[in-house]
């Protein structure tokens, strides 16, 4: 009897368009998928109470005069989700397969072969472009380097050659040089050319 009376006293505060709302509220919930928790949250938001009194007016008041509505709400819920679930088949087996029957099973995977097939032809045609890429850039990098060494010697060759003509050129001024002083001083030596071609002076 106190139990009555608690909802018969509770049931007041709550008007009739109050309870029609909590119940569409939900009912939709029921029918998405969600959870009646989270119907009683936005009915209480809505309705300006709190989710618990939501809850408790649904299941002490509501609920028995809409178990018609909830069975449909429930079958519309199985209906969604068979409905996701096939669209989920179909993104796994992909656009061919309508339904997941072995026939289109059989298909699908007949194209993911030739999918994969194709692939591979790709990767290997890749993998031989890479290795001929590598070969010329070893053939390059060896050339490069037989120029860098071979561009020493030849400095070598020309600082050495520099080198020579430098010391006989100084020689021969150092050699003219004394010759004229030897001439202002009223002597005149007389040379000849060596075996290697070197001017020699001969004495009197």
């Amino acid at each position: 009897m106190e139990t009555v009376e608690r909802w018969t006293t509770r049931s007041d505060a709550w008007t009739p368009e109050d309870d029609l709302k909590l119940a569409e509220i939900v009912l939709r919930h029921i029918r998405e998928g969600s959870t009646q928790l989270n119907a009683f949250v936005e009915s209480a938001n809505l309705l300006g109470r709190t989710p618990a009194a939501c809850g408790y007016r649904w299941n002490g008041v509501v609920r028995k005069t809409y178990e018609d509505k909830i069975k449909e709400a429930k079958l519309a819920k199985k209906e969604r989700l068979s409905i996701r679930q096939q669209a989920k088949q179909r993104r796994v087996y992909g656009p061919d397969l309508e339904d997941p029957s072995i026939d289109g099973i059989i298909r699908a995977l007949k194209n993911h072969e030739r999918d994969f097939f194709n692939l591979q032809e790709k990767a290997r045609k890749l993998e031989e472009r890479v290795e001929e890429l590598q070969g010329q850039v070893g053939s390059l990098t060896e050339e490069n380097d037989q120029l860098r060494n071979g561009e020493k010697p030849l400095s070598r060759v020309a600082n050495d050659l520099l080198g020579e003509d430098s010391k006989a050129l100084l020689e021969i001024m150092d050699r003219a040089k004394k010759i004229l002083e030897l001439e202002q001083q009223g002597y005149k030596p007389r040379f000849k050319l060596d075996d290697q071609g070197n001017l020699e002076r001969v004495s009197d």
